[in-house]
């Protein structure tokens, strides 16, 4: 992601960047993100057509697009679901983490930085993971498969191109549909830890602006942005 903020322009994209080997990554909240040769790391540039505030629900657009690619690679070996708002599950393990920036171009420009990191060969160790976090894996591990970097770069751009389509012509509704048959947890017991606080609730719904609704009790609430560990 630091390569696209340097190589960003005024051009309406989208334009793709592939590391074929990542030394200095991001996670989210500023963490460390490594990816050794032969995992997949790239960043999707572009200017969405739509308000700023609008601009986290190609979150999902993200996440769908590398769902199915992952479970096309499958072939319906393993399951594949996405954590929300944007990680990707291989039967219940972390596989792939995606990761959104704004990049301010010129006076009234903002472009959408999206940064996709799959575990394709190897993951990191338990030590490395944050406690309550799930056990990571690689998609060769879980499915005996080794996925060419390029084929699933090809495949993504693809996927991404859909469903940002499908976003922009017919908006978040229809998306919403396809993320819940998609959505890990729904129902589930949960902690959500935001950057202010900590909250205990079930997981009971996405709404319609892609907010996780946490219920504790008779309360309901939308969260915008957290981190979600389940019990």
């Amino acid at each position: 992601m630091l390569e696209a903020r340097r190589r960003v322009s005024s051009g309406s994209g989208p334009s793709w960047i592939f590391a074929h080997i990542q030394l200095a990554g991001k996670g989210r909240r500023g963490r460390a993100w490594v990816d050794p040769t032969g995992n997949f790391a790239c960043t999707c540039v572009f200017f969405p057509d739509r308000t700023i505030d609008e601009y986290a629900l190609s979150s999902f657009t993200a996440a769908l697009s590398l769902c199915d690619c992952l479970s096309d690679f499958t072939e319906g070996s393993a399951q594949v679901s996405i954590k929300w708002p944007n990680d990707i599950l291989l039967n219940q393990k972390k596989v792939a983490g995606i990761l959104l920036e704004t990049i301010a171009v010129g006076k009234n420009k903002i472009a959408l930085s999206i940064g996709f990191g799959v575990n394709l060969l190897s993951y990191p160790g338990a030590s490395e993971l944050e406690e309550s976090a799930f056990s990571p894996t690689s998609f060769l591990t879980e499915t005996g498969v080794a996925i060419d970097p390029i084929e699933l770069l090809n495949k993504l751009a693809v996927n991404f191109s859909k469903y940002e389509g499908t976003l922009q012509d017919k908006g978040f509704t229809e998306l919403r549909s396809l993320l819940m048959d998609r959505i890990h947890g729904i129902g589930s017991q949960i902690i959500v830890r935001t950057t202010n606080e900590t909250l205990s609730g079930v997981f009971s719904d996405i709404n319609m602006d892609g907010h996780l609704i946490l219920k504790a009790g008779r309360t309901k609430r939308a969260i915008a942005a957290a981190d979600v560990y389940f019990d």
